[in-house]
């Protein structure tokens, strides 16, 4: 390694030899700043940083301790205008000799007044300095609150008794000023900060003996706990009125699903669902020791090969000893007579026995604990009373239908006595029967009355019969209408073509008659003015018939159509 770093030293020291001088000088001022950069680095870093000597100072503390520090001879740091720093060596000093000087400022919070020692401190100047840190911390968690701008607090210490009964409480004060936008604290928010400080100083203050006011001294936790109490109480009621009500329901619906469907709805009547109920809360441990389960039984198999064992040897413990004759005798030094009294001494010779058996051994089996708590509420008992009704039903006549008349009475059919037994373990199975917690049901066959029932099917059976004879009347008078109808077109369209035949019959005999005179005043050469109507019928007569004459077939047809549209 030496060799190593020779050869290299070698190396750099021939480069820098044949480097001329400028780069000589750069090299030496480079390795310089470098080496007086790790000198100041050094230096630095071996410093230790200033420790906080005080915060959160207000304005008038900040001036006076900076001015003592000053006056004292000591440095230090501000960080702003409520921070001092100072050197960690030097902290415990500087807070020693403010406290002799009584200078340390009235706003340290909490448990850092801790920091602080006093050489000549008793035991009740600690107590106070604990419940001004106390004080302090509470103060802080208040004020974190999100709807309290600031708060103070105060606690009143009494003397110590060794007697508890004469022991005289603690009391505490508190004043909270509430941030802008937010108008009062809730009482849940007010018992949060009593017991707040009632747990946070101990024992000796009660939450009753902590007041809370507000900014305009006005007592805002003097409220009525026992009207809380007596709501809480009530809703506590209510609730269980609600859970109550829907076990009942549940317990209807449960009996009516199984008896409907095997009755119909309307012949099932519940007459009366009790049930008690019992709302103490149960918590019981259940210890249960069971043997040991050698190998497990195989469920695929007929028969089984679970093996037990009642117990298991987890530690055992055998002692025996036995001994003959007599033990030995202690004597006395050499050349002096023991102390052996003289009957114990003639027995030496004679003969003992002694013997000891014991034997020690600890089992294990399986135990098993098991903590169970109770559902909040128990039914204790429950009673139903059910009502089932016959088969009911109209008499009929022999043609089948049901006889309505008003004065014959319904054909009534009771339930058997199996039929009942087996409605009542049905009613059993659906509530739970329980018979050693008391439970009581009771199913009877009972006729309803249904007599509104039978006069309302006898009312609506008329009524449809009344309609239907309704009906068949207007279907009888629209039938009539139609056809009376269609005899009125016929002799109508007869008539018209009657009239009709008779105004063209009479047309022709007039036209025959012109044609007549006309053909006989040609024949005697008289000339006859015709009108312009007279004219155009004969020029059209005259272009009917030649058409006639040219195309039969077409004429034939048109005829045909006008036929069939009278």
């Amino acid at each position: 390694m030496l060799e190593f770093l020779k050869k290299l030293f070698n190396q750099l020291k021939e480069i820098f030899d044949k480097l001329d001088t400028t780069k000589k000088i750069i090299i030496g001022a480079v390795t310089g700043v470098v080496v007086i950069a790790f000198i100041v680095l050094f230096s630095v870093s071996s410093v230790q940083p200033n420790v906080v000597l005080f915060t959160e100072l207000g304005a008038d503390d900040f001036g006076q301790v900076t001015k003592k520090l000053e006056e004292m001879g000591y440095t230090y740091q501000t960080s702003g205008q409520t921070t001092i720093m100072v050197q960690p060596n030097q902290r415990e000093v500087i807070l020693t000799k403010l406290a002799q000087e009584k200078m340390i400022p009235k706003g340290i919070p909490g448990w850092k007044l801790f920091d602080i020692t006093k050489w000549t401190e008793t035991e009740r100047e600690l107590d106070v300095k604990y419940m001004r840190a106390v004080r302090d911390e509470i103060k802080r968690h208040i004020e974190s609150l999100k709807n309290i701008e600031k708060a103070d607090v105060d606690i009143a210490m009494t003397e110590d008794s060794i007697y508890t009964d004469t022991q005289t409480p603690y009391t505490a004060a508190v004043t909270v000023q509430l941030k802008t936008g937010y108008d009062k604290l809730s009482k849940k928010e007010i018992k949060g900060i009593i017991y707040l400080v009632s747990r946070a100083v101990g024992n000796r203050l009660k939450p009753e003996n902590v007041t809370v006011t507000d900014e305009y001294a006005n007592i805002i936790s003097d409220f009525d706990d026992e009207l809380d109490k007596a709501k809480t109480e009530y809703t506590i009621l209510e609730y269980r009125h609600k859970l109550e009500e829907r076990a009942r329901i549940r317990m209807l619906k449960d009996i009516r699903a199984g008896l409907e469907r095997i009755y119909s709805a309307d012949r099932i009547q519940i007459l009366r669902l009790n049930m008690e109920f019992k709302w103490d809360k149960v918590s019981e441990e259940q210890e249960e020791y069971t043997p040991i389960e050698l190998e497990k039984d195989n469920p695929a198999t007929p028969y089984s090969e679970r093996k037990t064992k009642d117990s298991l040897v987890i530690s055992e413990k055998t002692t025996k000893e036995n001994f003959q004759g007599h033990g030995w005798n202690p004597e006395g030094p050499a050349g002096t007579e023991g102390n052996t009294p003289p009957g114990y001494k003639a027995s030496d010779d004679q003969y003992a026995k002694y013997n000891k058996n014991e034997e020690i051994k600890n089992h294990a089996v399986n135990k098993t604990i098991r903590k169970i708590e109770r559902a909040p509420y128990d039914i204790s008992k429950v009673s139903v009373a059910l009502a089932i009704d016959g088969i009911q039903s109209l008499p009929k006549l022999p043609s089948g239908e049901y006889d309505l008349d008003p004065g014959k009475e319904p054909v009534q059919t009771s339930l058997a006595p199996e039929e009942l037994k087996k409605a009542e373990n049905i009613v059993k199975k659906s509530i739970n029967y329980n018979e050693g917690r008391g439970d009581q049901v009771a199913v009877e066959n009972i006729m309803f009355d249904r007599s509104r029932y039978w006069e309302n099917i006898r009312n609506e059976f008329k009524k449809k019969e009344q309609i239907k004879r309704i009906l068949l009347a207007a279907l009888i008078g629209v039938i009539a209408l139609f056809v009376g109808f269609i005899l009125f077109r016929a002799v109508s369209k007869e008539l018209e073509r009657r009239r009709r035949a008779k105004e063209e019959q009479l047309a022709l005999e007039q036209q025959r008659m012109r044609e007549a005179a006309l053909r006989a005043a040609e024949e005697e050469g008289i000339d006859v003015e015709l009108s312009l109507e007279e004219r155009a019928r004969l020029e059209l007569q005259e272009n009917a018939i030649n058409l006639a004459r040219e195309r039969p077939d077409d004429v034939a047809q048109l005829l045909r159509t006008w036929l069939a549209e009278e």
